[in-house]
């Protein structure tokens, strides 16, 4: 079994900053912007995973989209997570994770309704 802290938040922290600092400085000098580091990917990824096998999300037949759409999310909004207000990392981009597999779920059940319609429609 994975140990239950299988991210180190300050290494997590301290890569957002480093990153942070590097986006910043290459917008100010007019450079490209830097790579997101391997390390930063990989804790995402990995948030991302374990939410998945959560058992209020782990049923879905549309999973892998949840955690596809988390880790995009994460990704799009790397810049909001502000350092100076929280050194919880983890807590942010599984938080921003969770909700990317609520809206995902919520769509999916629109899209079900509409077919569900749909279908009486036809029949009828």
């Amino acid at each position: 079994m994975a140990s239950k802290n299988y991210i180190n938040n300050k290494t997590f922290y301290t890569e957002l900053v480093k990153y942070n600092t590097e986006y910043d400085l290459c917008v100010k000098e007019n450079k490209p912007l830097p790579r997101v580091s391997e390390y930063i990917g990989k804790c995402i990824w990995l948030i991302a995973e374990r939410l998945a096998t959560k058992r209020n999300f782990s049923g879905y037949s549309y999973i892998d989209e949840m955690k596809s759409d988390g880790i995009e999310d994460c990704f799009k909004y790397l810049r909001t997570f502000d350092p100076n207000k929280s050194t919880q990392a983890f807590g942010y981009f599984t938080q921003a994770i969770k909700f990317a597999f609520i809206r995902r779920i919520n769509e999916e059940k629109k899209l079900q309704y509409i077919k569900l319609q749909i279908n009486s429609l036809i029949k009828s």
